[in-house]
């Protein structure tokens, strides 16, 4: 048994171009993710620095050191965040297997033609939705339709 828990691609044999995933949360949200570039122009004068500043040994010894505990303290605490979420991300993988709680596994196409394109299916059970995206990615794969019906057992 695998633990796959990431989307997968598959392209039909007609060139359609599909994504099978697990959905960690029941509902959909309103936003997406949007690029922006921003960023790019705010940190485009970076790089022109202090010309003709002359520190001495203890003045640049000095900046060392806050530059070092300006960046390593942050990375601490970064650090220690990112171990709580993936304590609270395995609490509620663990939580929805021993509740009983549906998965719900997607499928949908990125095919210019019929954009939007979405299939659901709810399955309880971590091992039968692993075993329902694998019965989606093949029966996409080979050209055939999935199952239609929404599987609770």
């Amino acid at each position: 048994m695998s633990l796959h828990a990431g989307p997968r691609t598959i392209v039909a044999p007609d060139g359609v171009q599909w994504r099978v995933a697990r959905r960690w949360s029941t509902r959909r949200f309103g936003w997406t993710w949007k690029r922006r570039s921003v960023a790019a122009d705010a940190l485009s004068g970076l790089g022109q620095g202090i010309d003709g500043v002359d520190f001495q040994e203890g003045g640049l010894m000095l900046v060392a050191v806050l530059a070092a505990l300006l960046i390593v303290i942050p990375l601490l605490f970064f650090g220690v965040e990112l171990i709580i979420l993936g304590a609270l991300l395995a609490a509620g993988a663990i939580g929805r297997v021993m509740f009983r709680q549906p998965w719900v596994i997607e499928a949908w196409s990125k095919d210019p033609l019929m954009r939007g394109r979405r299939l659901e299916w709810t399955v309880i059970g971590w091992r039968k939705s692993q075993a329902l995206i694998e019965t989606v990615s093949s029966d996409l794969a080979a050209g055939r339709e999935p199952p239609q019906r929404t599987l609770l057992s």
